[in-house]
């Protein structure tokens, strides 16, 4: 393969980026990177919550119907909070809600979609934490089959 060609593919090698956004610090760095990431290589963004509806919900109506509720002030948040956030981005990008398991709804997207990237934040907890619950980015990275960025925060406390 010549330089140039070389060159052409890595040049579209991002058409489309999903990335998780709960406004959680964390998923909005994601945001933020997935946007500097895309920018330059003319990437379309597409934006992705999940809402996780905990199974006990089946058995309360009332509270069913409140969390419905929940769920449409969060997805009106996370539409203004995106679009502030994406105000200067250049290019193309949407906003999509699913419902399910976190994880695979993400990757669920971006395998319909064919994705070339997943973005995703991390909360840092304690290592038996994440041994025993887990976390969305370790299972994105751990079943995906496209190429995952966990995006880790610097924090301002921290030496490099």
């Amino acid at each position: 393969m010549s330089e140039t060609a070389h060159n052409e593919e890595v040049e579209q090698a991002f058409q489309t980026i999903v990335v998780g956004v709960d406004l959680s610090p964390e998923s909005l760095y994601a945001l933020d990177l997935a946007a500097t990431i895309a920018q330059p290589q003319g990437a379309a963004l597409r934006v992705v919550h999940v809402h996780h509806r905990p199974a006990t919900l089946a058995f309360s109506p009332a509270a069913s119907l409140e969390f419905a509720r929940a769920e449409e002030e969060t997805d009106a948040a996370i539409r203004y909070t995106v679009t502030q956030r994406l105000a200067d981005f250049d290019g193309r990008w949407t906003i999509t809600s699913r419902n399910g398991h976190i994880s695979q709804e993400i990757r669920g997207e971006a395998d319909d979609i064919n994705a070339t990237l997943i973005v995703l934040g991390h909360q840092s907890h304690s290592t038996i934490h994440d041994a025993i619950l887990g976390s969305v980015a370790a299972s994105t990275v751990h079943h995906s089959r496209r190429s995952v960025l966990v995006a880790v925060s610097p924090r301002p406390d921290s030496e490099f």
